[in-house]
C-alpha cells in the first residue's frame, strides 16, 4: 500500500498502529492471568474443604449411613442399648402387636429368667410340654445337648451363632447344625410358610402368638384379642409375614419385655412353680 505523502508543515506520530495492538495483547494477557488465578484458588478452597471434612467426619452424616446399614433391624435409630419396640397394626380386622428386638440376641432356657436381670429385654414361653423326655414336645436342643426328640409339629426354630431361622420341615440340616454349635432348637405349629397361611388342628380361640421373620428381621406377634390359629395365621400372611411358627399363647402365659426407656412391663400371670421342662425364648442385651 503507498503510504500517505505528508507536507512539510504536517507531523506523523510513526508505530502508532504497533502500539495499540501491543497494548491490546498485553490486556489479553492480563486477563488471562486473572482467569488462571481465580481456578487455582478455586481449586484450593475445594480441596481444603475436602479434607476438612475426612478430618472432621460430620455425626448426622454417620448416622445416616449407620441407619440405612441397619435398616433390616430397625428404620430408626437404634440406641446402643438393647430394648423392645413395640408397634401395633391391625390386619382383617385382627389387632396385633408386634414386638421387635432391637441390639439384642435370642437364646433358650429351661428355667424362668429372673425378673431382676438387667440384661434381658424379652421374655415368652417358646416348645410345649407333653409327657416325653423332659415334657417337651418335639425335637429341642439345649446349648447342643438334645433334650427331646419329635416330629409332631413341623415348625421349628433355631439358633446358631445368636442368630435365628424360623421354618417349617420335618427335616432340616439346622437341627444337626444347633448340636454341633452348641446352639439351640425347638419346634412349634407352623403358622405361615413363604407367605401362606398353615392351617392347624386346634380349634377355639385363644390369645395367639408367633415367632417370625418379616422380610429380614425377626419379630414377635401377639393378638390384643383371642383369636382362633385360623385367622391368625391368615392375617400374619397378609402382612407380608414370610415364614411363621406358633410360641406358648393364652392370656395367662407369663413374661415381660424392656421398651426403649428402660421400663419393664409384663403380660400373663406368673405360676407360684413351673413344670420340669417348660422353657423360655430369651431376648438379652448385645
Amino acid at each position: 500500500m503507498k503510504e500517505k505523502e505528508i507536507s512539510d508543515d504536517e507531523i506523523q506520530i510513526l508505530g502508532l498502529k504497533y502500539k495499540k495492538l501491543e497494548t491490546t495483547y498485553s490486556s489479553r494477557k492480563s486477563k488471562r492471568w486473572i482467569i488462571t488465578g481465580i481456578l487455582i484458588a478455586i481449586v484450593i478452597i475445594v480441596a481444603s474443604i475436602v479434607f476438612i471434612f475426612h478430618q472432621n467426619p460430620n455425626p448426622k452424616t454417620i448416622e445416616k449411613r449407620s441407619s440405612a446399614f441397619h435398616a433390616s433391624i430397625s428404620q430408626e435409630e437404634a440406641p446402643s442399648t438393647g430394648y423392645i419396640k413395640l408397634s401395633n397394626v391391625t390386619v382383617n380386622d385382627v389387632p396385633l402387636k408386634i414386638y421387635t428386638p432391637m441390639n439384642a440376641i435370642p437364646e433358650l432356657t429351661l428355667s424362668l429368667p429372673d425378673e431382676t436381670d438387667s440384661s434381658i429385654v424379652f421374655v415368652t414361653q417358646a416348645a410345649d410340654i407333653g409327657e416325653n423326655d423332659f415334657g417337651i414336645v418335639g425335637d429341642f436342643v439345649m446349648k447342643g445337648k438334645v433334650l427331646a426328640k419329635g416330629k409332631s409339629k413341623e415348625g421349628f426354630c433355631s439358633i446358631i451363632n445368636n442368630n435365628l431361622t424360623v421354618g417349617v420341615g420335618l427335616e432340616t440340616p439346622l437341627l444337626q447344625d444347633a448340636i454341633r454349635e452348641k446352639g439351640y432348637f425347638f419346634r412349634q405349629y407352623p403358622l405361615v410358610n413363604n407367605l401362606k397361611a398353615i392351617f392347624n388342628k386346634p380349634k377355639g380361640k385363644s390369645i395367639r402368638r408367633a415367632l417370625a421373620m418379616r422380610r429380614d428381621e425377626i419379630i414377635m406377634i401377639e393378638s390384643c384379642d383371642r383369636e382362633s390359629f385360623h385367622d391368625f395365621a391368615q392375617a400374619l400372611a397378609d402382612m407380608g409375614i414370610l415364614e411363621a411358627i406358633y410360641l406358648m399363647g393364652t392370656a395367662s402365659i407369663y413374661g415381660w419385655y424392656i421398651d426403649d426407656l428402660g421400663n419393664q412391663h409384663f403380660f400373663g400371670t406368673k405360676k407360684d412353680y413351673y413344670l420340669e421342662g417348660e422353657n423360655f425364648l430369651v431376648w438379652k442385651k448385645k
